[in-house]
């Protein structure tokens, strides 16, 4: 422990010149001057850990400008260094949506037949399912709106269910407008604040889905999905 002081420092250096390259700022600009910068462009990953990162700053200052017979008055713990290296490490990678959601979209056709899906559903348990009229997205069927569909439904014969079309159930979704398509290198702050907004609104099904080069223009740009299920996963990474 009697190097923390000096490890402390080198430590600070290394998050200053992350905060600095975050914020697209020369490395010697003052730190405060680089919180200030980050609070106006509003970063998320340095909002997330602002109070830590200002109490490193508080706390170098004290260390460096308060020394008895030119030693430090206090030695960092090792646990408050290895904390401070794992908030750099999180502003300078902070992970994205390609890091931890890519995975096989099922998409299906509007002309696809309701009992088909029901089959897959019953074998697979998929819940939301990308909707295309060709190669356009045009929803997302969930089996939430399955369900209510069937409840509506419930009178008519066995036959007439069997034959109902994809887009039949579009019709009944209540809430068509619960996804949206995010480019595949959205933060992890990002995504958590889209689910959370959405939220807020009552829209618990919301759904991302993600795509490869930022727009769909064909099932295949599709590349991964977040439901709200995966929620746990966004706040572990951030």
């Amino acid at each position: 422990m009697d190097n923390n002081f000096q490890e402390f420092l080198h430590a600070f250096n290394e998050l200053h010149q992350a905060v600095a390259e975050k914020v697209n700022k020369a490395p010697d600009t003052h730190f405060g001057e680089l919180l200030g910068t980050a609070s106006k462009q509003k970063d998320k990953v340095i909002e997330t850990y602002y109070s830590q990162i200002n109490f490193y700053r508080e706390l170098r200052n004290l260390l460096t400008h308060h020394t008895i017979k030119n030693e430090a008055i206090a030695q960092p713990s090792d646990y408050l260094i290895e904390e401070m290296k794992q908030v750099t490490q999180k502003i300078k990678y902070n992970k994205v949506a390609k890091d931890l959601f890519l995975r096989k979209v099922y998409s299906i056709d509007e002309e696809d037949k309701l009992v088909d899906v029901l089959n897959f559903v019953k074998n697979e348990h998929y819940t939301q399912f990308p909707v295309f009229k060709g190669n356009k997205l045009v929803g997302i069927i969930t089996s939430i709106g399955i369900t209510k569909f069937l409840a509506d439904h419930i009178d008519e014969d066995l036959t007439s269910i069997k034959e109902t079309r994809i887009k039949d159930v579009l019709e009944v979704e209540e809430e068509q407008d619960f996804f949206e398509v995010i480019p595949q290198d959205t933060s992890i702050f990002d995504i958590e604040e889209l689910f959370m907004n959405r939220i807020k609104e009552g829209r618990t099904n919301y759904v991302l889905l993600i795509a490869k080069n930022n727009q769909v223009k064909k099932r295949e740009d599709l590349v991964g999905i977040i439901t709200p299920w995966d929620m746990p996963k966004v706040v572990a990474n951030k």
